[in-house]
């Protein structure tokens, strides 16, 4: 009996035995495994540590402000990706490019000239192929083409430039006026990558004022300052207290014809904020909007644009600039849909009149002008979600439309809507403004 119990006891300790000694092994496993540190665990897992072999290169496209360098990958498997180092005004510059290409995009060269590139291949464990060195030549960059095409000239209540953008880059230009200490003061910043286009500044007073403007890249490689002195042309807000809704037939704001009563076709929605046609001179430009304090929407759908309002603004005026508000909703149960879409007006035109005929006819009209709403980052797609920063705050500072120079005075100015950016066939403002010399 004490044999058997012996031997029953032993094969028991057996069992424990190679138990215990399996989480031993397991804990041992795991212990090596973190013992290996932070610096073994995120160093980057390759193909090898050998170093890789070089490109070939096999041309260069010299571009404005940049090359573009042509490669041949070499056959080796611990090649990871292609990095070209050189330099602008004396810091080092690298860009990356993919194993999968062919051809890599050099770019912030701040003028023309030669430049010496080196390029390597790198492996999967960052290491170095020996360099391959080529020279570019890029030709004069984005911000000095536009810089040499860059004038200043007096306007109403401002200043004007005039720039050409060949290549469509993401450049800025700046406006500075020169201080009574001698100091250049920035006035307002414009980016853009429109091809050519007028960068303006107002409310300025009508005195002599020495100005510059510069156009920068990314790179904040910076042009010259063209300085200039001008004396901006006095203007000033046309007084929205004298205005008056002045309906014509034909207008969306005349009576609808059988109809009994007689309805205006605006949309006056209870609570919604939307008003009716005194709402776009009431002086608002910014939510949130209410019954007391609205904004203007005509929604008839059974209209066909065009369509247009008649406003008397109470005297006569040289204009200088209309000011269209679009309509904006930022919230959480609205999307910013609006701006650059729905409702916004893409295609108008203004007629001036001191005599109009309450016919309607427009016949005793003069055309002003047509106008198109053209967004700063030139994107003709529309939706709020396809706007720029800089897009977005035409929505706070209002659309600018300049008036032809020479233009008559006129008292009675006609808004004729021909489209919208989302294509519907009605449409919103928040305000209008007019600008301009009134006549005595």
């Amino acid at each position: 009996m004490y044999i058997k119990t012996y031997h029953k006891i032993k094969s028991e300790h057996k069992k424990a035995y190679a138990f215990l000694m399996q989480h031993i092994i397991l804990l041992l496993s795991v212990a090596m495994l973190f013992s290996c540190g932070d610096a073994d665990m995120n160093s980057p897992i390759g193909k090898g540590d050998g170093i890789p072999q070089p490109v070939t290169v096999s041309g260069v496209v010299n571009v404005s402000g940049g090359a573009i360098v042509k490669y041949a990958l070499p056959n080796d498997d611990n090649v990871n990706y292609i990095e070209a180092v050189y330099e602008i005004k004396g810091k080092k510059t690298t860009k990356k490019g993919s194993f999968y290409t062919n051809e890599l995009e050099l770019d912030g060269f701040p003028e023309e000239g030669e430049y010496k590139v080196s390029l390597y291949s790198v492996s999967f464990s960052e290491v170095r192929s020996e360099p391959v060195e080529v020279m570019v030549y890029p030709t004069t960059p984005p911000f000095l083409i536009v810089a040499e095409t860059l004038d200043v000239e007096p306007v109403f209540g401002g200043v004007k430039s005039i720039y050409k953008n060949p290549t469509g880059a993401n450049l800025q230009l700046i406006f500075y006026k020169l201080n009574d200490g001698g100091i250049w003061q920035e006035l307002e910043t414009l980016y853009t990558s429109l091809k050519e286009g007028v960068f303006y500044v107002r409310g300025l007073e009508s005195v002599e004022t020495t100005f510059g403007v510069v156009c920068r890249d990314r790179w904040q490689n910076v042009s010259d300052t063209l300085a200039i002195q001008a004396t901006p042309i006095y203007e000033e807000m046309a007084d929205r207290t004298l205005f008056a809704n002045f309906p014509l037939p034909g207008d969306i704001t005349h009576d609808l014809p059988n109809r009994t009563p007689p309805v205006q076709p605006y949309h006056t929605g209870a609570g919604s904020g939307v008003g009716n046609i005194h709402a776009l001179w009431s002086g608002n430009t910014t939510q949130p909007f209410s019954g007391t304090n609205p904004y203007f929407f005509f929604s008839n759908t059974t209209t066909v644009l065009p369509t247009s309002i008649t406003i008397d603004l109470g005297r006569e005026y040289v204009m200088s600039r209309f000011v269209y508000f679009p309509r904006q909703v930022r919230n959480s149960s609205n999307p910013p849909a609006h701006t650059f879409a729905a409702t916004h007006v893409k295609r108008f035109e203004l007629w001036g009149s001191n005599d109009p005929n309450p016919d309607g006819s427009w016949a005793s009209w003069t055309l002003i002008g047509s106008f198109e709403s053209v967004r700063p980052s030139g994107s003709p797609i529309p939706g709020d979600e396809n706007s720029t920063a800089e897009d977005r705050l035409v929505t706070t500072n209002g659309e600018n439309f300049d008036m032809p120079e020479g233009i008559e005075p006129y008292r009675y100015v006609r808004y004729r809507v021909f489209s919208t950016w989302g294509n519907i066939p009605y449409w919103a403002s928040l305000q209008f403004q007019f600008f301009g010399n009134p006549v005595e």
